[in-house]
């Protein structure tokens, strides 16, 4: 490492096969390479896995923190290295593009790779709405709409469009090149914010027009304040009276993040856009903000005075990034993580839309066949099972307190779950919290409807074949037993599989922290890649058994606390019960009622009064 030279630059990190693993940027390369080995980061799994894979590394010298910045945002979307955070966008939205570098600049609808050439306006919800701006806004300013270079048409003839005013004529020489460059100022003065201007010099236009009783042209310039005014209205608005904001919001969950971001021009939103990526282990919504924000604005054509977070970021990162910002725009660029107003209500919306894009995009991606099929075959191969695991079983343990202990069992077969072959335990013989012994309760209640003799009792007959159809689901046999939970709980569920004889039916344990698979016989953990559909199966088998169990757990808690005293005392069940409750509101405003005011209510007699008062009186007087 001393060999490193102590300048700014980026580093280059390779497996041994050469491929890039991690990309990074440094303001000391010696200084910053050389952290990847001291021993404070050793706990760090995150590195510890980048560590195990390092074989070679490089660098490349930049003149400033800045130019490093730049082209760590390059080479990651170069050689999309697995241990950096690298977006992927939701698909290409529509632009409004002003092809500025024609003679006479065309205005078009684009997607897709941007050009330095060209100023963009967008992005727009969807291709109709660019179209519709781009028609009402030729009403407005007559541009050309012909998509050649040279305006005009192959004949020489002016078109159509000339001939109903929608074109000032460019190509029949009837504009010179600085007219009609005022005409693009216009559009590009609207699309920019500066619609009350624009609207009033029309106003006083039409005025002047109505003076000089020229009515046709002051109807004309009526018409187009009117399709202005549409523009706007089909805009969503908000409130805030500064200028321009791009707003990022993330939702981030344990394998999977999207940053929504919402365009917002002269306070009116103008679109929105999602951004997807697998998260490394051990990122904070900081540190993948920070990793984001250099990828997007390499590719945007504009940068606002405002830029709008849901997480702060590092002070060193958030000035950096200011500072390069500031530079690319030629004005002060400020990164903000509002806590209050009006900004911190838009950030939420956008993080709201960020976990809705995400659960969408997670939904969609479970509900992809192709996909299911690659998971599938990816849990088989990633842990060495030794046949396909169509039918995979998850159990879970929801242990908050000390009462109310619930186990659930989740079925997915062929990657799709079964909700009918569900299941819900509460814990009858384990005390306290131990998560592993529960474990091996449940599943010895759940591996003994496989046993052989068991399924002869079953078999036949109108009873046993009710009991045997309640229990259809147990008598299926998993091919993959999952447990929530690390070494404890993989030996538990191995010692009840084995107490049954059933050897033969594989297990694993998925450990939350670092999402790793625990497997019999085998010392160290199974880290499958976090990108991988076998590892994003497996996840969401944990959490739909973790959400099962919790529910249970949830419901068992609260029908424990909605009993009360009323229900021990002799005489009164559920109706006097709500009738006490209702006449006095309370359980404490019962007890200050006197034995008299009790044996005074007429739903109450003599002897379940005096009942009542002494359960709320112990040993006092009557």
């Amino acid at each position: 490492m001393a060999t490193l030279p102590d300048a700014p630059g980026v580093y280059l990190l390779m497996d041994e096969r050469g491929k890039v693993i991690y990309v990074g940027k440094a303001a000391s390369l010696r200084k910053r390479v050389a952290s990847y080995f001291q021993s404070r980061e050793a706990e760090n799994p995150r590195l510890a896995s980048l560590r195990s894979r390092l074989a070679d590394l490089d660098f490349i010298v930049t003149e400033n923190e800045s130019e490093a910045l730049i082209l760590e945002a390059n080479l990651i979307k170069r050689f999309h290295p697995p241990y950096n955070i690298d977006f992927r966008d939701d698909k290409s939205y529509p632009y409004m593009v002003i092809r500025v570098e024609d003679e006479f600049p065309r205005v078009m609808f684009m997607r897709g790779k941007r050009s330095l050439d060209a100023v963009y306006y967008g992005p727009f919800a969807h291709a109709g709405a660019v179209r519709e701006t781009i028609d009402t806004l030729r009403k407005v300013f007559p541009f050309r709409a012909c998509r050649g270079r040279e305006p005009g048409k192959g004949t020489g003839s002016a078109c159509l469009d000339h001939h109903i005013g929608l074109c000032c004529g460019p190509c029949s020489g009837e504009i010179t090149p600085e007219e009609y460059g005022r005409i693009i100022d216009g559009v590009r003065r609207f699309m920019e914010g500066d619609h009350k201007a624009i609207i009033a010099e029309l106003e006083d236009r039409m005025r002047r027009e109505a003076e000089r009783q020229e009515f046709e042209l002051a109807a004309r310039t009526r018409d187009r304040i009117l399709a202005l005014r549409r523009i706007l209205e089909r805009q969503q608005a908000h409130s805030l009276k500064e200028g321009d904001q791009d707003v990022f919001a993330l939702h981030a969950g344990d394998l999977d993040a999207c940053v929504t971001v919402f365009y917002v021009r002269g306070g009116k939103m103008l679109g929105k856009q999602d951004f997807y990526s697998t998260v490394p282990t051990g990122s904070g919504e900081g540190d993948i903000l920070a990793a984001f924000l250099p990828q997007f604005y390499m590719q945007a054509t504009q940068v606002p005075r405002e830029i709008l977070v849901s997480h702060p970021l590092a002070p060193p990162e958030r000035e950096l990034l200011e500072k390069w910002l500031t530079a690319r725009a030629g004005r002060k660029v400020a990164i903000k993580s509002p806590r209050r107003g009006e900004k911190k209500r838009l950030v939420e919306k956008a993080a709201h839309n960020a976990r809705l894009s995400l659960e969408v995009q997670l939904a969609r991606q479970a509900s992809d066949l192709a996909w299911i099929s690659r998971a599938v075959s990816g849990v088989q191969e990633g842990l060495s099972l030794r046949r396909l695991p169509y039918r995979m079983e998850c159990y879970d343990i929801s242990n908050l307190g000390s009462e109310d202990a619930v186990g659930s069992m989740v079925v997915f077969e062929g990657g799709l779950p079964v909700r009918k072959d569900f299941r819900r335990f509460h814990i009858r013989d384990v005390q306290g919290q131990n998560d592993a012994a529960m474990i091996e309760e449940v599943l010895e209640r759940r591996l003994c409807k496989l046993s052989p003799q068991e399924a002869a009792e079953s078999g036949s007959g109108g009873k046993a074949d009710r009991a045997r159809a309640r229990l259809d689901s147990f008598h299926k046999r998993p091919d993959l037993i999952i447990v929530d939970g690390g070494e404890q709980q993989l030996a538990a569920a191995a010692r009840a599989l084995a107490r049954h004889g059933l050897q033969d039916i594989e297990v694993a344990a998925l450990a939350k922290r670092l999402e790793e698979v625990y497997l019999p016989g085998r010392e160290e953990a199974v880290s499958l890649p976090r990108d991988s559909e076998a590892l994003h199966l497996l996840q969401r088998l944990r959490d739909e058994a973790h959400r099962y169990a919790l529910e249970y757990h949830r419901a068992q808690r609260e029908r424990r606390t909605r009993r009360s005293l009323l229900d021990e005392v002799a005489g009164i069940g559920p109706k006097r019960k709500r009738s006490l409750l209702r006449h006095y509101g309370s359980l404490a405003r019962v007890a200050q009622a006197s034995l008299e005011e009790l044996k005074g209510l007429t739903f109450l007699d003599a002897r379940t009064a005096e009942n009542l008062y002494r359960a709320l009186h112990p040993g006092g007087e009557g």
